[in-house]
This record gives C-alpha cells, sequence and structure tokens, in this order.
C-alpha cells in the first residue's frame, strides 16, 4: 500500500523537520549557485514530472508552468481542500532552480491530510486498495513516455522493513533507458533509525541528502551509502498550497526537488547527456567531490560547477541500470560506494529482529522442557501430565487436557 512515504507496507512524505540553525530567506539558491548557473542555462525547453501528492496549477509562483497529468491513485478529489499541499510546493522548488522549465504533476502518493492516508503502522496487515497498487511505477513510466527528462520524487518508505518492490525498479530501469534522470529524496530517518528506504535505493537513483547552510548535514537527514550528493534542505521557501504565497518548510523533500531543477539546467543546456553522465557531473562538481561520505554522499550541489564541467564532456548512449538494490547506482551493480561506512545499525529492524529471536528461542526451550518431563514420566510409569481446575461444590478438581 502506499499514501504518502513508501512500498509494500507504507509510503509517506518526507516530513517537515527542525532547522539545524537560521537561515536567510532565498539562502538555497545562492548555496547551489544558481544565480551565476543562470547566466548558462534556465531550464528551457525540459519537462521535470513531479511525482507526489498532486499540483495546484493556478497557484501564482507556478505562473502556468505547470501542467497536471493522470492521477494515478485513480481518483477526483483536486478540488478538495487539501490536494496538493505536498506537491504544489516540491513544484515551485524545481521551478525556482529552473524557470524556464516546465512541470508534469503526476498523483502517486497521498498528502497527510487526505482522509484516505495511512502510516504504514495503520496499514500493516491491510490490502492495499486497488487503485494504489504499483502508483509509483506507473506514473514514472507515463513521466518517462510523456517526454520528461527529470523524474522528482521527494517520497520514501516509512516503514521499519524493505519497501522494495521490483516493479518500481523496472520502471526507474525503463526510464534511466530512455534518457531520463531518476532523482529521489534519502529520507527524513536521521542517523539513528534509517531503515532502507525505497525508491532512493534504487539502481539508477540519484540520492539526495538534506544540507544546512554551512553545507553540513541537516540532523534530520537520513545516512546511507546510496546518499549522492546533498542539497539545502532547511527553511526552505516554497509555494503554500492553500493560499497565493510562500512557505518555509525543511526536508530531504525540497533538497531533491532543488536537485532536480538543477539537472534540468544541464539537460536544457547539453540534451544529449545521458542519466548516468548528469549524476557523475553532479558529483565530482560538488563541494567535496573527492571523499564520499553516506551523510552528504560527495557534498552540496554546485550547479554553475556543474555546467561548466559539461561543457567538456562526450554525450555517451543511455544506459540501462544495475538490478542490485541498495547500493547500486549506474551500471551493472554497485557503483564502489561502501554501503554501510559511518552508519549506525539500524536500530527498528535489529530490535524486531532480537525479540522475534528470544520468542523463537523461548518456544524451542519449552519444547525441550515438555520433551524431556514427557520422557520422565515414561520411565516412571506415570500417566500423561494433566492440568485441573478447581473444586466446585464440593467436588474433587476435574482434569483437563493440556
Amino acid at each position: 500500500m502506499r499514501t504518502v512515504a513508501g512500498v509494500g507496507i507504507g509510503t509517506a512524505l518526507l516530513a517537515f523537520a527542525a532547522p539545524a540553525r537560521a537561515a536567510d530567506r532565498g539562502w538555497e539558491l545562492d548555496a547551489l549557485s544558481v544565480p551565476a548557473a543562470h547566466r548558462i542555462s534556465r531550464g528551457n525547453g525540459i519537462t521535470v514530472a513531479v511525482i507526489d501528492s498532486g499540483i495546484r496549477t493556478r497557484h501564482p509562483v507556478l505562473a502556468g508552468r505547470a501542467t497536471e497529468g493522470p492521477d494515478f491513485l485513480g481518483e477526483t478529489d483536486q478540488q478538495e481542500s487539501w490536494y496538493g499541499r505536498h506537491g504544489t510546493t516540491m513544484a515551485s522548488n524545481v521551478l525556482d532552480v529552473a524557470p524556464a522549465a516546465k512541470v508534469l504533476g503526476l498523483r502517486a502518493i497521498r498528502d497527510d491530510e487526505d482522509p484516505d492516508f495511512k502510516t504504514w503502522e495503520q496499514g500493516l496487515g491491510k490490502a492495499p486498495a486497488e487503485n494504489e497498487v504499483g502508483a509509483l511505477a506507473k506514473a514514472i513510466r507515463h513521466a518517462a513516455d510523456a517526454g520528461a527528462r527529470v523524474v522528482s520524487l521527494s517520497l520514501g518508505s516509512d516503514a521499519p522493513f524493505s519497501a522494495y518492490d521490483g516493479a518500481e525498479l523496472e520502471a526507474v530501469q525503463y526510464a534511466v533507458a530512455k534518457g531520463v534522470v531518476v532523482i529521489a529524496s534519502a529520507g527524513n530517518e536521521g542517523d539513528e533509525q534509517n531503515p532502507v528506504s525505497y525508491p532512493v535505493g534504487y539502481p539508477g537513483v540519484i540520492g539526495v541528502a538534506a544540507s544546512t547552510p554551512t553545507g553540513d548535514r541537516a540532523p534530520f537527514s537520513s545516512v546511507h551509502s546510496y546518499v549522492d550528493v546533498a542539497a539545502p534542505g532547511v527553511q526552505i521557501w516554497g509555494a503554500r498550497f492553500d493560499s497565493t504565497g510562500r512557505t518555509s518548510g525543511q526536508g530531504t523533500s525540497q533538497a531533491g526537488a532543488l536537485t532536480a531543477g538543477v539537472a534540468a539546467l544541464l539537460l536544457a543546456k547539453y540534451p544529449k547527456l545521458a542519466p548516468q553522465q548528469v549524476a557523475d557531473l553532479l558529483k565530482r562538481t560538488a563541494s567535496h567531490p573527492g571523499r564520499h561520505d553516506p551523510k552528504t554522499g560527495y557534498g552540496v550541489v554546485d550547479a554553475a560547477r556543474a555546467l561548466r564541467a559539461a561543457a567538456k564532456v562526450e554525450p555517451q548512449p543511455f544506459a540501462l541500470v544495475g538490478t542490485e538494490r541498495a547500493g547500486g547506482h549506474f551500471g551493472p551493480g554497485d557503483d564502489g560506494t561502501p554501503r554501510r561506512v559511518g552508519q549506525p545499525w539500524e536500530v527498528a529492524t535489529l530490535t524486531v529482529a532480537v525479540v522475534l529471536g528470544l520468542i523463537a528461542l523461548a518456544m524451542v526451550a519449552g519444547g525441550f522442557v515438555l520433551l524431556a518431563s514427557g520422557r520422565r514420566a515414561r520411565r516412571r510409569g506415570d500417566p500423561s501430565p494433566v492440568a485441573t481446575v478447581p473444586s466446585v461444590a464440593g467436588h474433587p478438581p476435574q482434569p483437563r487436557p493440556w
């Protein structure tokens, strides 16, 4: 079941979290060197598919640059007061970086104000609604077929277990093979309880962490080896879905959408770049390109540097990506990034495993005790053990099977 953050067990929008420190309004564009990048590219001719909770396309901040595609939840609630909260903000973040680009909104998840929204705990053990099955995979394929060159996925699993979905991986492979750059947010589970998340964990997806004004990891940003780069993620100004203005929000959602805008700048200027080349450009022109860490990848994205470096790149054919789960990026299998360097144990998964293991040991031990007591009883010639119930009205206790 997918609502707003995962696959299989549940999906949820990557939530907002507290900022590391105060930042000036609009600081994110300077941090990404967007003003300098705009002297080279503004995203002309590129469509970015924002697969999210829907978009309020008439919002003034979007200025007619966004259209709404099919609702892959198969619903007709676009006029509801809560519709498009998260997706509208993400569309504005993309367009702040690439103002001449177009956004295609595709609804595949739910806002948490949606009456049908469920967290993974609420949905555990329940079959997903028929219209929710495969929504994200279908949306990714539709984006590729509709001519989008970038797919922005500010969403992910909020479940403590793997939410891997083979259909989604195949959809990512399909899109990348058609030249589509797929970008996903890393997640907001911090550095303690951060299970493997999808779609960011699929091969071929560019994973984006959230950074602060100092360039460090935002405290809420998930820590994993599939983090490729970082982008501003605290106090980010975006369209407010229920008004005509803007609001401040934070999360790896914003970081992913801003990076999708940078990818649009690159492809507008150099449309023959393959997805794996865009990923490479973002990584090798980031703030610490020679050193990967699972907190911020290769560092904060630098749009102007990436555009300048792209001028020297010879385009390559679009390539299929590997089929390995978390850790693989482009090409067959892993890209060499260590899987768990500097990462803590996944607390939730470890706790569940320990509890289940203790229960299993107790059951095995109980079986041995019963077996041993039965053997002793047979050796003594005693009858099989029976349980008794208290006497009633002077009658002796009555036996009952154990």
